[in-house]
């Protein structure tokens, strides 16, 4: 066997193995056909499947959507409603400054020269006590002559009433010659005449002792000035001169360098006088409270950075007439101070606890409206109807407001009323729970 002989039989048998492989494809295609067919199916069967249940869930939630909106147009919306209630008693605070119950600013009668001062700034004095000493020696000599005068006038009536006296007998002794008809009747009327002369004279030198003693009485009265006293019990506040002082009567002192005093914010007079037992303050209240205040009444009284516990005050009275400027009522409270643990002049502030004039309903701040027509509250009204109510807002509390008018009481007020609720609409009123 030669050699191309021996290599022709393996090239046989691979076109047979070639043969038997096409034919084992040929016989597999028709079955992976069929798979896939069957993949798709079962494939299409399950979209099918959701398809539809998502066209049944779609129905389904648009029919509830449709009835939900149907039982929405044909509900009237729930609203939360609250009930006007009667204003509480409020508390308001004014500002105002403490003065002395009595103060007095001491100026000088008489002018002259300081000679003795016997007390300094925070001295306590009793009334009466001597304060200060001027010297006024014109003032003195002044006295002396209206006196010499007075002494003098004496003498003058002394000697009209001894005139007086002679004219009386000469008189007389010519009435009872005349009875006699020893002299002439001349003589008698000329005795007659000196008579009444001497009276008249007697009544002008009556009447100089009179203004002569007038005179020193006035005097005497300016003369006491040169003693300056305390016209009440209390402290001294201000001390505004030394001694040695020129002192002008009534004019303002001319030392400088002293503190402003409490009543007139300047430094004037001599002294200034202040009892503080019992300290007042001047409040001016707003007249939608004035009607409510009462004489009596009680205050309290908080220094503002000083006492944490307030002071129980009284208002002692009011002007019963407010102020056209500012139509507040000027109110005096008194405060007790006989421990003098306040001062004059501190910033305080007063209390009052009381119902503004008139009558007041408090609803919620969230159920005023403000819009072009004013403010404005929702009303539930017959029916459940909706109403809106123009009202005059009174005093604000933050969350909640006064209604000075509008209001009667014993109305549905929606508590929150939002854009889409309108006049006239019906709507469920929801009470406000308050609390479990």
């Amino acid at each position: 066997m030669d050699a191309t002989t021996v290599q022709s039989y393996p090239s046989k048998s691979k076109s047979n193995e070639r043969q038997l492989n096409d034919a084992s494809a040929k016989a597999l295609r028709p079955a992976r056909t069929r798979t896939i067919l069957v993949v798709a199916l079962i494939v299409l069967a399950v979209f099918i499947v959701f398809l539809v249940s998502g066209m049944v869930y779609r129905f389904e939630h648009d029919r509830a959507l449709a009835s939900d909106a149907s039982a929405a147009v044909s509900t009237p919306p729930p609203v939360v409603v609250v009930h006007p209630v009667v204003s509480a008693l409020v508390v308001w605070s004014l500002p105002g400054s403490t003065q002395a119950i009595q103060d007095s600013i001491i100026y000088a009668r008489v002018s002259g020269y300081l000679i003795k001062r016997y007390v300094d700034i925070g001295d306590r004095v009793k009334a009466g006590q001597l304060l200060a000493e001027i010297q006024s020696p014109e003032l003195d000599q002044q006295l002396s002559q209206a006196q010499a005068n007075l002494q003098q006038a004496y003498k003058q009536l002394d000697l009209q009433k001894a005139n007086l006296e002679l004219a009386r007998v000469t008189m007389v002794r010519y009435k009872g010659a005349d009875q006699e008809e020893a002299v002439a009747k001349e003589a008698v009327d000329q005795s007659v005449a000196g008579y009444a002369t001497a009276q008249a004279s007697v009544a002008a030198a009556q009447a100089t002792v009179d203004s002569n003693a007038a005179n020193v009485r006035q005097y005497e009265a300016v003369t006491a000035f040169e003693r300056v006293i305390a016209p009440f019990d209390g402290i001294i506040t201000q001390r505004n001169v030394d001694v040695g002082a020129l002192i002008t009567a009534g004019s303002p002192t001319n030392n400088i360098s002293v503190a402003p005093t409490s009543v007139s914010g300047a430094a004037t007079g001599l002294f200034e006088v202040s009892q503080i037992d019992t300290l007042r303050v001047f409040v001016s209240l707003p007249q939608v409270y004035a009607r409510n205040i009462k004489t009596g009444q009680a205050a309290e009284v908080t220094i503002r950075g000083g006492l944490t516990t307030p002071v129980v005050a009284t208002v002692a009275r009011t002007a019963n007439a407010l102020d056209p400027g500012t139509r507040t009522l000027l109110t005096e409270v008194d405060i007790p101070n006989s421990a003098h643990g306040m001062l004059p002049g501190e910033f305080v502030y007063v209390a009052f606890k009381g119902r503004p004039a008139g009558q007041r309903w408090n609803i919620p701040a969230t159920a005023l409206i403000f819009n072009t027509d004013g403010t404005q509250v929702m009303l539930v009204g017959p029916g459940n109807k909706l109403h809106l109510q123009k009202v005059t807002v009174g005093r604000d509390f933050g969350d909640t407001l006064d209604i000075q008018a509008g209001l009667r009481g014993g109305e549905t007020v929606v508590e929150q009323p939002d854009v889409s609720l309108q006049d006239g609409q019906v709507v469920t009123p929801v009470e406000e729970q308050h609390g479990p």
